[in-house]
């Protein structure tokens, strides 16, 4: 970190894109999930419908995908409490 706010001008505006790329994929993510619940529930109550079967794998290929660029979304504990929360034991 430098003495001057100008000096700083280029990392805080990389510091926003990345913030901003970071929650596009959350939101695509959370949007994804939701889609998915709800083709899985019509897919659970027309179990022979070969169109609900589709969307259900196609938005689970998706989510697999996104899990896979950014494998925090499917972790089972947040990263901050890994970063910030007391040790155990």
């Amino acid at each position: 970190m430098s003495m001057w706010l100008y000096d700083d001008v280029k990392e805080m505006e990389d510091f926003q894109n990345y913030q901003k790329e970071v929650r596009r994929i959350e939101r695509e993510y959370l949007e994804i999930r939701v889609l998915l619940r709800d083709a899985e529930a019509d897919y659970r109550a027309e179990p022979d419908s070969e169109y609900l079967k589709a969307k259900v794998k196609y938005l689970q290929k998706r989510l697999k995908h996104l899990e896979s660029q950014a494998a925090r979304l499917a972790a089972d504990h947040p990263l901050e409490i890994s970063l910030f929360a007391p040790p155990h034991g």
